[in-house]
């Protein structure tokens, strides 16, 4: 966000200043989904906790995650379809691992 202000009150050409906001809004909406081992998912993770107890939380943070991941996976495949651009695949595959490892981890704890 910081970086967003900062471009925008900077001399620079607008292109370069346009996309310097846009790439770092679209770095901060990602961040803020609501899978786990992003940020939005440790804020789920951290308000569920108060509510309802660390058990329930892991729980109901891990089926979010899983239903949010799916919603991901659905979308980025029309965008790897319709662009052609496999970085948005590695991307989901990158989120898929983290996701399974933390889950394993859930399980074995």
């Amino acid at each position: 966000m910081i970086i967003i202000l900062i471009a925008f009150h900077m001399d620079i050409n607008v292109f370069k200043g346009f996309m310097v906001i846009y790439s770092n809004l679209l770095l901060m909406i990602f961040n803020l989904l609501p899978i786990y081992p992003l940020d939005g998912g440790r804020i789920i993770k951290g308000v569920l906790h108060i509510f309802l107890g660390k058990v329930k939380s892991e729980k109901y943070s891990n089926r979010i995650s899983f239903m949010i991941l799916i919603l991901v996976t659905f979308i980025a495949s029309i965008a790897i379809y319709k662009i052609e651009n496999i970085a948005i695949f590695l991307i989901v595959l990158v989120l898929w691992g983290i996701f399974i490892r933390e889950e394993i981890k859930y399980i074995i704890y």
